[in-house]
Order: C-alpha cells, then structure tokens, then sequence
C-alpha cells in the first residue's frame, strides 16, 4: 500500500474516533442545539474524509434504539452520521478533479457508472424501489407514516450505506475500517449492557437476569451481537495481523452474548462454531465440540427454567403459533404482501392465535424468510431465499476448494450465515441496525476485495504459522 494510501487510512480512522466521540457527547448531553452543532462539525469532518464519518456511522449502529434530538425531531446518530458522510463524498467528488466543470462532470458520471454497476447497488436499489411501492399503497393507510419510517431505516438508508462503500472501495484500507468499526461499536454497546447488569439493570425472565445495553430487549442486543461476534471471531482466526485487539473485543463480546440468554444466539453460535471447525483436525474438533457442550451445560445450570422451556407455552410454543399466523397472512396476500411495518396492524386484528394472545403486539413474524414474504411480497421472499442459498453455496464452495484467503470476507460470509441461522427463529433484517449490518457484511463478503488473487489488498494467511496450516485450506470469496 503506497505512502499516501496509509496516510488517508490513518486521516480516515482519526476522523472516525473523532466523529464518534463528538456524536457521543451530543447524545449524552441531550440538548437539541448541540446536536444540530454536531452535525456541523461532522459535516466539516465529513469533507476531510468521507470514509471516516462513514465508519463512524457504522460504529453508531448499535445505539440506534438511542436517537438524539434536533428541533424536537430525533434521529438516530448513524442517520446523521450517513448524511454528513454523503454530504462529504458529494463536496469530495464536486471538487476532486479540479474548477473545470467538464472535468468534474466526467469523473462524477464515470464514478456513479461504477457504483451502479454493482450487483448490491442494484439489489440494494430494487428492495427500495419494490419498498417505496408498497409503501404508497399500504395494507393499513392508517399506518403509513410508520411503513415510511421503516421503509426509510431498514432499505433506503442501508442502500445509500452500500452505494457510499462501492463508491470509497478504492480506498484498500476501508474494509478494515468498516470492520473494525462494527466491532468496536459492539464491544461499547456489550460494555454498556454488563455494566448497566453490575449496576442492577437487566431483565427478569424466566429466573434469569438478562442484559440488554443499549436496546430495548435482550433479544435485540443478541440479533447484533451474534453477527458481530461471528465476524470477529473467523477474522481473529484467519487473520493473524488483527488477532490481538479483535479478541480482546470479541471476548467482550461473546461475554455480552452469553449474559442474553437468547436461544437463537446459541443455535448461530453452534453454526459458526462449526464452520470454523469443519477443517480442523481431529483434535481440535474434538476439543470444539467438548468446550461447546460445557458452554451449554453451563448455561442450562445457569438458567435451567430459561433454557428448557420451548414448547408446553415456552417460547417455542410462541413460535409455531406466530408462524402459522405468518403463514395465513401470507396465503391470502401471497403475491403483493402487506407493506413494510404493517405486520403487527395484519396479525394482531386478523390473525393472532388464541394461545399467542399474551404476545399478541408483536411486530414481526420471528422467521426472515415469512418476513420479508409479509413485508416486501413475493419478491422479498425471493430475494431472500436467492440471499442465503448463495450465502451457503459460497460457504461450500470455499471450504471445499482450497484457493487464496481473504480472511476478512470469509470472516463477514460466515456472519451473514450466523445471521439467517438466528434470523430462522427472530428478525433478521428489519431493524435500522440489523439491516444496515446485514448490508455492510454483504459487502465484506461480496464486494470489497479485488476478484483476481494476488492483487493488492490480499492477504497470505500462510505467515500465520505452521500450527495453522488446516486454516489455509479455507479460501477467498473473490
């Protein structure tokens, strides 16, 4: 990486920190006018490095549910933070190229002409266009402001996160970046939750205190945290360069992770556990499945009540009603959907089960694919589905191929692949910081790194040591 490369990379990550830390002070103070303050500072921040800004607004993820205030309106930090990223890549890419305007024009047709090529901008792009139609004829007019705000947070937004990163991807060290941010805004967000639990905090279910941090269930603090311990876990191993502070911080992490009690969290874990494993010797196979098995009996001692009741009107029982209740849905509405946001005001008049009345405001049909089926229609549904078995096929493929490794986008594949097997019995994706993730691995796995082998930016994993070798026979996603 040239001089000037690694100059932009350190300006990018002290524009990151020093964006993060003023929206974090805003947040904290909690004063209107300090916000819109802020904004201006990282709008400023923003023209120097648009990519730092951007990572900040990654970092901000998991403190979505913890908007600010400006002139009585609230917005989320990652939602400022995004804009002012835009506004500094559209001040970059104006006046980059110098005062001609013929100049400016042509590098900013040639640059968007790329950006719109990528087969996620035009994924990303079609889930906001099918988005924005269901969105104008709602199954409920009543509600569609609130199909608006979804619309706005789970699709348009995370499709501008994915348009930003295509169009800054020559920047070698962004993925790094990105990834590091993520990483780094969990471990805050899993700190917060174990203290907030050493101060007395949490939640009382089923004879167990259960964290949540930031958000407003323990459920949801798991849905992100999974898919972030899961990307650092495969990066920490694969990656001998970042090992050390990764972790640190996915200890941190997995520590959060354990303390949600959440169930769908355990069956992600078990899958990343054994992609990691499927190339390992036998010993150290064995020794996975044996420190997997105590970590569950652990948790059964723990929290036996917790843990034990599925079905008999646990949680599992909830399940299996809700999802015949998605399946109703679905079955008079199979083609259109109902809209986004507009589950809850279908489910709880129409289709509630009698058994599942205690849980009847839920707004979300718990499985990913009955999800996007119920938002976003039959397309959803096939978007999807086309998702995860490409997901799983480039897993396969990988594993099965020995070539040369890109540790990080393996290590972002085998997130997404965490994240549909906790998406199979939770949401996945529509949630302002679950789709925003969900679109930034996606963009780890798929996009970030050069096709061909060997250029720069690559990583031989092969330095890493002899004691490692089974880890050289997973390869790159590109």
């Amino acid at each position: 990486m040239s001089s000037r490369a690694t100059a932009d990379g350190r300006t990018a990550l002290a524009v990151a920190v020093a964006s993060a830390v003023v929206m974090a002070l805003a947040g904290i103070a909690g004063v209107g006018p300090l916000t819109l303050a802020t904004l201006v500072v990282v709008t400023v921040l923003a023209i120097v490095s648009p990519a730092g800004v951007l990572a900040a607004a990654i970092a901000a993820l998991p403190y979505f549910f913890r908007p600010l205030d400006i002139t009585g309106q609230q917005f989320a930090a990652s939602e400022l933070l995004l804009v002012a990223a835009t506004v500094g890549t559209g001040f970059r890419a104006l006046f980059a190229t110098g005062n001609a305007v013929t100049d400016m024009l042509l590098a900013l047709r040639t640059r968007l002409a790329t950006v719109l090529r990528s087969p996620l901008v035009l994924a990303a792009g079609l889930l906001v266009m099918l988005g924005g139609v269901l969105v104008a004829f709602p199954y409920d007019v009543a509600h569609r402001s609130d199909s608006l705000r979804e619309w706005r947070w789970t699709l348009a937004e995370p499709a501008l996160l994915v348009g930003l990163l295509v169009w800054h991807r020559r920047n070698r060290w962004l993925p790094d970046l990105a990834a590091s941010a993520i990483i780094v805004g969990g471990a805050v967000a899993s700190l917060h939750a174990l203290a907030d639990l050493a101060l007395g905090g949490g939640v009382s279910v089923g004879g167990v205190t259960r964290i949540a941090g930031p958000y407003p269930h323990p459920n949801a603090l798991a849905l992100m945290t999974v898919r972030i311990a899961a990307l650092a876990l495969v990066w920490a191993v694969f990656e001998p360069r970042v090992r050390r502070w990764v972790a640190l911080l996915l200890v941190i992490c997995a520590i959060a992770l354990a303390a949600t009690f959440s169930r769908g969290a355990m069956l992600a874990g078990l899958v990343v556990v054994g992609v990691v494993l499927v190339n390992a010797p036998a010993r150290v196979r064995l020794a996975g499945a044996g420190s997997v098995a105590l970590g569950l009996l652990l948790a059964v001692a723990v929290a036996r009540d917790r843990m034990l009741d599925l079905f008999g009107g646990g949680s599992g029982s909830l399940r299996l009603d809700i999802w015949s209740s998605a399946l109703q849905m679905i079955a008079d509405r199979p083609v259109f959907g109902y809209g986004p946001d507009q589950f809850l005001y279908a489910y709880l008049p129409r289709y509630v089960q009698p058994t599942s009345w205690g849980e009847r405001f839920t707004s979300h049909a718990h499985n990913f694919l009955f999800d996007f089926w119920v938002r976003l229609g039959i397309i959803g549904a096939a978007f999807v589905s086309i998702m995860a078995l490409l997901c799983v096929l480039t897993l396969a493929r990988r594993l099965r191929a020995p070539d040369h490794l890109q540790p990080l986008a393996m290590a972002a594949l085998v997130a997404l692949i965490a994240t549909f097997a906790h998406g199979f019995v939770d949401n996945a994706f529509f949630s302002h910081d679950l789709a925003m993730s969900a679109w930034l691995l996606a963009w780890l796995a798929f996009g970030a790194f050069p096709a061909v082998a060997g250029t720069e930016g690559e990583v031989d994993v092969a330095r890493a040591g002899v004691w490692r070798g089974w880890l050289h026979r997973l390869t790159s996603l590109r």
